[in-house]
């Protein structure tokens, strides 16, 4: 599909998951950035590690996050969450998923 690539920093696990960023906000200061936007991906299931911390709100579609050792959580439209540096495990996009996010990263 036109405009979309591969999820950067994910590893592929399950299916042909395609993903879409659209980042509205990029700011470095003191050491941290901090960005925000849209991000878009199809179906599809990639292993994870956060270098960073996030905050994530569902707009639409359905992701299931399971954190390595621990039970799956079901996100939909209007569920958020934070991820902290380091959190580790799976994200399986079930149906087609756009989020809102905001970002931070030490450098």
């Amino acid at each position: 599909m036109e405009g979309y690539v591969r999820p950067r920093g994910f590893h592929v696990v399950e299916g042909d998951p395609q993903c879409r960023n659209w980042r509205h906000y990029l700011a470095e200061e003191g050491g941290v950035t901090t960005s925000s936007g849209l991000w878009q991906s199809t179906q599809g299931v990639f292993a994870f590690r956060f270098e960073h911390w996030e905050f994530f709100h569902v707009i639409s579609g359905i992701v299931e996050v399971t954190p390595e050792g621990g039970a799956p959580m079901t996100l939909r439209a209007g569920d958020a969450m934070v991820m902290e540096p380091g959190f580790t495990g799976r994200w399986q996009v079930v149906e087609t998923m756009l989020k809102h996010y905001v970002t931070r990263l030490s450098v």
